[in-house]
């Protein structure tokens, strides 16, 4: 355990050092300090998240950590018996070869089946078993550098953002690195780190592609988008659908919109004849029958029992009120009297009277390509909702997913409100 903790505080100075000295963290009208503040404040949030797991929840079946940690021991225990079986499983080339495949049948949740609309976890056990070499099989000093991995994500939105923020960067710590649930929930061994990290870079080399045309930056952007798509194809198209509005593609222009109109329209007709919006309802209907299937066999606590009538399309479109208001705006206050629930009711509320008060204060709808960021963060973030409240019926479980989608809300409000204005009213 001393050799833990040495490693681990080795690991927390060089970081710190790191974000000190590399030109990466140097962003105009950022401190140095504010920056090394939120990552401890980031990795404290990893311990708490992590002891929390571990003590609070104590069935470590349920933990979505334990369940990626304990494979990922299994998966890096292979390079000590069969280093090419070992690297068949970590690329998954050959993964599936019979002398290789007996290797990972200990393991429980890493050939969670890639088809699957809500989750994927291949890529967050490969990862951690990688780190498990540098942290001498530790779950904290992993979670250590799953932060720092996350970190360098939320400085890489911030930077791609900054430029419509002339004179109000410090608004952006609010979103990206203050909000309570966003910190608790982003700070443990959890594939939303990973993809908020993969859809950081993912937006900033958007700028090279469009300024600067660098072909390597296409290539590296297709690869983050795929990165994504094997954590969480939900996610995945949801940034596909954004990205039509990232500042760059000039839609606004007459013939990138024909261009796009006829694309959309091509696309559509191609929908419907594969019957696709009937299949991806049902889908989303038999992810939402699973989940619930769960809460009631584990007696989950938090617990929605949404009532779905019908199958298809229609049904959908008659669960997306439900939907949105369990995603967005519960848990309710008065609704919950555990600690942790009421938490997150505070946080929540905290969160929504917030965007409340900025569009009410200084409201000032965003011209050109700030209007695009906009409607990318809006759409991103909505359409994340909505899939969220279609799927998951447990307020546990909402509070957790939504966390990838609560700071392209804010950042979307943010965008549409004069902050200079609500510097000059207070």
């Amino acid at each position: 355990m001393i050799v833990h903790i040495v490693l681990y505080l080795i690991y927390l100075l060089l970081f710190v050092w790191g974000i000190t000295k590399l030109n990466f963290f140097k962003v105009e009208g950022v401190r140095t300090t504010h920056l090394v503040g939120f990552f401890l404040l980031k990795a404290l949030a990893g311990i708490g998240l992590t002891l929390v797991y571990t003590y609070y929840y104590t069935d470590k079946g349920t933990a979505d950590i334990y369940h990626y940690f304990k494979d990922s021991i299994v998966v890096s225990c292979i390079l000590f018996v069969k280093p090419l079986a070992w690297l068949k499983v970590i690329t998954g080339i050959g993964m599936y070869q019979p002398d290789t495949f007996k290797y990972i049948v200990p393991t429980a949740y890493f050939s969670h089946p890639g088809s699957d609309v809500a989750t994927n976890n291949s890529l967050i056990i490969r990862i951690t078993s990688l780190f498990n070499y540098l942290s001498l099989f530790n779950i904290y000093i992993n979670t250590l550098l799953f932060n720092m991995l996350g970190f360098v994500g939320l400085v890489a939105i911030l930077k791609a953002v900054k430029p419509y923020f002339a004179g109000n960067v410090k608004w952006l710590y609010i979103p990206l690195f203050l909000l309570p649930s966003v910190v608790f929930w982003g700070s443990g061994m959890l594939k939303e780190q990973l993809m908020l990290t993969f859809i950081g870079f993912y937006i900033l080399l958007h700028n090279r592609v469009v300024v600067k045309h660098i072909a390597i930056s296409w290539i590296i952007m297709v690869v983050l988008f795929l990165a994504v798509y094997s954590i969480k194809p939900s996610v995945a198209a949801c940034l596909l659908l954004a990205t039509f509005f990232l500042p760059g593609f000039q839609v606004y222009k007459p013939k990138r919109l024909i261009a796009l109109g006829i694309t959309v329209v091509v696309l559509l007709i191609a929908a419907i004849a594969l019957n696709l919006p009937t299949k991806v309802a049902n889908m989303l209907l038999t992810k939402h029958a699973e989940y619930a299937a769960l809460a009631i066999s584990e007696n989950a606590g938090s617990a929605l029992y949404t009532s779905v009538q019908g199958a298809g399309v229609s049904a959908v479109i008659k669960l997306i009120p439900t939907a949105l208001t369990n995603a967005i705006a519960r848990p309710f206050l008065w609704s919950h009297n555990k600690v942790f629930q009421l938490a997150f009711a505070l946080d929540n509320t905290a969160f929504l009277l917030l965007i409340i008060f900025l569009l009410f204060r200084a409201f000032q709808f965003p011209k050109g390509e700030k209007r695009l960021l906009m409607l990318f963060c809006l759409t991103f973030a909505i359409t994340n909702y909505l899939i969220i409240g279609l799927t998951i019926p447990v307020m546990g479980a909402i509070v957790h997913y939504r966390i990838i989608a609560a700071p392209f809300l804010l950042l979307a409000v943010l965008l549409c409100v004069d902050l200079n204005a609500v510097k000059a009213k207070n």
